[in-house]
């Protein structure tokens, strides 16, 4: 008996000294306050259109954008100047396989992109589809104003640290062409 306390001392006391997570719990971790604190997916909830009347006025040289819209004009995780995160790949909880399926093991952060968002009054955009006459492109775009630097911690944990210009952003999960469909995870740079 005294051999099972111990061993589940050990085992827990690095998480309660440090603060830090098991590592086998899986997903996106906003590092805030000296606290790991889980970020929830979030999914558009409606697709705009824009542009249609200019491509038809100019026989399809103006581009024709869908926009996905999420709710909100701002994010519940806000960091000041840099944001830190940390991400686990495992296996999932069978309850949560759905939301977290692009945590498993054949995945990685590199399967990750940052995007920016547009807001428009109480609403966050992502342009995931633009389409002209001279072509289209599907899938929502990297931001290119900010600074991603990722650390691998040990396999399958990774730190990363985001500075960038004041603005909305998410993580975006980018394998099989994803790019935002299946839902990102939000925060705000000030």
């Amino acid at each position: 008996m005294k051999h099972l306390i111990l061993y589940t001392l050990c085992l827990i006391s690095p998480i309660m000294a440090n603060g830090q997570i098991p590592t086998d719990s899986v997903g996106i971790f906003a590092l805030m306050d000296n606290q790991a604190i889980r970020m929830n997916k979030i999914t558009h909830r409606a697709i705009k259109g824009s542009g249609g009347l200019a491509s038809m006025a100019t026989f399809g040289v103006a581009k024709i954008k869908s926009k996905l819209q999420f709710k909100g004009n701002t994010s519940p995780n806000h960091f000041k100047g840099k944001a830190k995160f940390r991400m686990y790949f495992g296996t999932p909880a069978t309850a949560d396989i759905v939301n977290l399926y692009q945590f498993t093991t054949a995945y990685s952060a590199k399967d990750f992109e940052i995007a920016r968002f547009d807001v428009k009054k109480n609403t966050r955009l992502l342009t995931g589809v633009t389409a002209s006459l001279f072509g289209s492109s599907v899938g929502v775009s990297g931001a290119d104003d900010i600074n991603v630097v990722v650390k691998e911690l040990q396999p399958k944990v990774y730190e990363i640290e985001i500075t960038g210009k004041p603005g909305e952003y998410c993580f975006m999960f980018t394998a099989n062409g994803t790019n935002g469909f299946g839902g990102v995870y939000d925060f705000t740079l000030e």
